[in-house]
């Protein structure tokens, strides 16, 4: 992408142990790789998609671990191609809970999180058009 978005809209807020840090919502690399392959028009269309995407998961409760799981493994799988990968790395934690039982409070507010900041980017990213 020859106008790239300023580096706070590819980041948000993260916790590491005390210390607030910045944590990348999407690899701009990884943008600017897809839109010299399929052009400007076409990663706005997939962006569009994931958007849609995300607006369409993780939103079962916390008992229904197969519905979460799913929307999980999906997510991860469609936003770490995007580049998108602090939503595909919540996502793959959210997956590993619910295969192993464990308790999904945490992960899915995660993975809840990622998605919201996943969309407000590419919200920024859609603007900047």
């Amino acid at each position: 992408m020859p106008d790239h978005p300023p580096p706070e809209a590819g980041t948000s807020p993260a916790r590491s142990g005390s210390v607030a840090a910045m944590r990348p919502v999407y690899d701009p690399g990884t943008l600017t790789e897809l839109e010299g392959i399929f052009g400007r028009p076409r990663l706005m269309d997939l962006l569009d998609r994931l958007r849609t995407e995300i607006a369409q998961r993780l939103r079962a409760p916390a008992s229904d671990r197969a519905t979460l799981g799913h929307d999980a493994h999906t997510l991860l799988s469609v936003s770490g191609s995007l580049g998108f990968n602090e939503l595909s790395g919540r996502c793959a934690e959210m997956e590993r809970a619910c295969l192993q039982g464990a308790d999904l409070t945490r992960p899915l507010a995660a993975a809840q999180a990622a998605a919201t900041n996943a969309i407000a980017a590419i919200e920024i990213l859609r603007d900047r058009r």
